[in-house]
């Protein structure tokens, strides 16, 4: 029982069966992706909005950024120091992600995780990109559903007025 307790945490209060995931997100194709020079000067933001996280990972943007003070601290860190931080997209609504969100899906992707804009100008979207995005727009739909269907349940909070309060109902 601990073991289910532990994977619906992990999946935000879902079970996850892996191969019905694995299913649903096999008929997307993959994307063309931004370049990996636009990929790596991409800015970090002048602000951060606090109490925030990223919109990918869902991790605090405060965390995030002590992650990569830590990292840049420690001598023993040989990891992607691109990877560290935070990075703002050249959207129109100018989205915060992390770095090593942003670069997972701009590999694969020219849009914003986000709205869907077109990120890398000199990498235009084409008309196999633009079927792409419609594809994640439908699958995130499906998944919406799947999470409606099988996620955990909100009960309607419970008032706490007992008889008493129809006292005058029955008299």
């Amino acid at each position: 029982m601990a073991q289910i307790d532990a994977a619906t945490q992990a999946h935000g209060g879902i079970m996850v069966d892996e191969e019905i995931y694995e299913e649903l997100f096999a008929s997307v194709p993959p994307g063309r992706g931004a370049r990996p020079e636009f990929i790596a000067a991409l800015p970090r933001p002048k602000t951060v909005p606090r109490g925030e996280s990223c919109p990918v990972c869902l991790q605090t943007l405060a965390a995030i950024e002590t992650e990569e003070e830590y990292a840049l601290a420690s001598e023993s860190f040989f990891g992607d120091t691109e990877a560290l931080g935070l990075r703002e997209l050249p959207c129109t609504a100018k989205h915060v992600v992390c770095a090593r969100c942003a670069k997972q899906w701009l590999t694969l992707n020219n849009t914003c995780p986000l709205c869907r804009s077109q990120v890398d100008p000199a990498n235009p979207v084409d008309a196999a990109t633009s079927d792409t995005i419609e594809a994640q727009r439908q699958t995130e739909q499906m998944l919406a559903l799947f999470h409606t269907l099988f996620g955990p349940r909100q009960l309607p909070a419970r008032r706490e007025e007992g008889r008493e309060a129809f006292s005058g109902m029955y008299s």
